[in-house]
């Protein structure tokens, strides 16, 4: 049962923590107490380590739940986002524990997290994705994404201009800017608690304590002001995203991580090819399929299966591959031979990859149309003139290495998505519990290593803390532009806004809840200001279509320029 234990300090009110056993924490070691400084290093790594895993942990598993179309409307718009921002918002949370004596210079911890986070996943990871999603440009700007019939050298990024600072760069979409403005917008909270520190002063008092306590007293109410503001914030930041949910074209983050989680369920052996069918043909819904070509989500999935069952790898399918497709569909292996006949279109004897995505997705639309009238459904496929994709677009024709699963046609759709539920449901609940316990650790840690190495917590937390717990975030954006098309890019992009929003709001909220709650003094001016800084250029780069080599550049150095811009206006005595 919930203990509750009563944190008595100089101040006359007590304030109550709530924990769910008691002396969890006792059992981790006090930083203070370590004789060397190598120990509390080794320590940081170590929880550093765990905040990572823990992190990655949330994130698959919340991604996972992607595959139950039941769910996958709320876990995109909502759960993902709230999910991601938790290692920060507990390293936040945690930095506000303690007794009230040192729980105001701990608070640094906390705050250099929060800026650290925002600053570090709109610069860092920008330019990455700029460097490793560029194409050579063409003198309006235009980038270099659709091949030149006839040119037999064609590449995406010329030899020349590999290096060009203004030859070379990407292309996004306009849902890049939208997500700036929304980014920019959620700053507010940050003006309403900043503007009166500033103003607030209690001149008629002389001793310090007694002055911070007057002033203190004073922020608590814009504290509260800005707490709510955050909230409502963060309700219309979810009902937009739930909204995009409902509007797939306009929401190409949700899109490309579902896809990522399809492949990963191919891969680790938690979905067949008939499960995929089942999600897509689910409640009867209108097919996904329509016009005269697969469309580009369901082409990625189908190429999956295509590498499982092309057992030597002569990009066809033969007869006897064709076999296991068939017991995969639940089908009995001898209509190898019929289903053969009705897919190999051009008689050549196999299956080659066109073939394949035409036969499927006549296949789903079939399934679907059974499941909305009730009838059987049957995996028969029946072959119609569709136009195949011509070659030369900016889609990624390369295939992927995959491991080829183990068969799954022993398990039905139900069972497919009891499993993929399952295991959602402990990797997020081990994530989450990983997190709330060693956040706290960690808060000590980093505050011990900046006293013993004569450095503010806040500088330490602000480059330290981010590699910890977004580091997926890093990776994830940098992977997603190495397909070098707009479309990734935007996705990286998007991405990477999103998080800066809850942080914005979601973790914000934690911070101003803890300024209020425990009366603490509103000592980040500088910390503030480099924040809205970083969102206020960013926000201006969001706004351009084209984004050069020289643009990453610019970006990435606002990082050190963020970092400089606090330790200068913490010198003048801003704070």
């Amino acid at each position: 049962e919930p203990l509750v234990l009563t944190m008595v300090d100089s101040t006359p009110e007590p304030f109550t923590y709530w924990f769910f056993a008691s002396g969890v924490f006792d059992q981790f070691i006090e930083p203070s107490e370590l004789k060397y400084t190598i120990q509390i290093v080794m320590l940081m790594v170590v929880y550093a380590y765990v905040l990572f895993q823990s992190s990655n942990l949330i994130s698959e598993g919340s991604e996972l739940l992607l595959l139950i179309p039941s769910l996958a409307g709320i876990v995109g718009s909502i759960v993902l986002p709230v999910l991601g921002a938790v290692p920060d918002g507990a390293i936040v949370l945690f930095s506000g524990f303690g007794p009230k004596d040192q729980v105001q210079e701990q608070l640094a911890v906390g705050v250099g997290a929060l800026a650290g986070s925002t600053i570090m996943l709109l610069t860092i990871p920008w330019c990455l994705s700029i460097f490793a999603g560029r194409v050579s440009l063409d003198a309006d700007g235009e980038g270099n994404y659709k091949r030149v019939r006839g040119e037999k050298d064609w590449v995406k990024l010329r030899p020349e201009d590999t290096f060009s600072l203004t030859r070379s760069g990407i292309n996004v979409q306009p849902s890049v800017a939208k997500t700036g403005r929304l980014m920019i917008f959620t700053t507010i909270s940050y003006v309403i608690i900043q503007g009166p520190a500033f103003a607030l002063k209690c001149w008629q008092v002389a001793d310090k304590d007694e002055k911070d306590k007057c002033v203190s007293e004073k922020e608590k109410y814009w504290a509260l002001a800005g707490l709510l503001i955050c909230v409502v914030l963060f309700v219309v930041y979810l009902v937009y995203q739930v909204f995009l949910a409902r509007t797939p074209d306009d929401n190409p983050v949700a899109e490309a991580k579902q896809q990522k989680v399809r492949s990963q369920a191919i891969s680790k052996n938690l979905m067949s090819l008939s499960g995929v069918f089942g999600m897509m043909t689910a409640g009867g819904e209108p097919p996904l399929l329509s016009g005269d070509h697969t469309p580009d989500g369901f082409k990625a999935v189908l190429k999956k299966f295509f590498t499982k069952y092309d057992k030597n790898g002569d990009k066809v399918i033969d007869r006897s591959e064709l076999r296991l497709l068939m017991i995969d569909l639940h089908e009995p292996a001898d209509s190898a031979d019929k289903v053969m006949e009705e897919m190999d279109t051009d008689r050549s004897g196999t299956i080659d990859f066109n073939e394949f995505c035409v036969a499927m997705q006549q296949m789903v639309e079939s399934q679907t149309k059974a499941a909305a009238s009730g009838m059987e459904m049957s995996t028969r496929v029946e072959t119609a003139p569709i136009a195949r994709e011509e070659a030369g677009d900016d889609q990624d024709d390369e295939e992927e290495d995959v491991e080829v699963p183990e068969d799954l046609a022993k398990y039905s759709h139900k069972m497919q998505q009891l499993r993929i539920l399952l295991r959602a449901s402990w990797q997020m609940g081990l994530g989450t519990l990983l997190v709330l316990l060693f956040s706290d650790p960690m808060v000590g840690v980093l505050s011990e290593f900046g006293t013993r190495i004569n450095v503010s917590p806040f500088y330490i937390s602000f480059v330290l803390a981010p590699l910890a717990s977004n580091a997926s975030e890093l990776i994830a954006s940098y992977n997603y532009a190495l397909k070098k098309t707009s479309k990734t890019i935007t996705i990286s992009f998007a991405a990477l806004e999103g998080a800066a929003c809850m942080n914005n709001t979601f973790c914000l909220a934690i911070f101003l809840a803890l300024v209020y709650a425990r009366n603490l003094l509103w000592e980040f001016s500088a910390e503030t200001i480099s924040i809205l800084f970083v969102q206020a250029v960013m926000f201006l780069f969001s706004c351009k279509r084209t984004h050069r080599l020289l643009d990453g550049v610019l970006v990435v150095s606002l990082y050190p320029i963020s970092l400089f811009l606090v330790a200068g206006l913490e010198k003048a005595g801003l704070n």
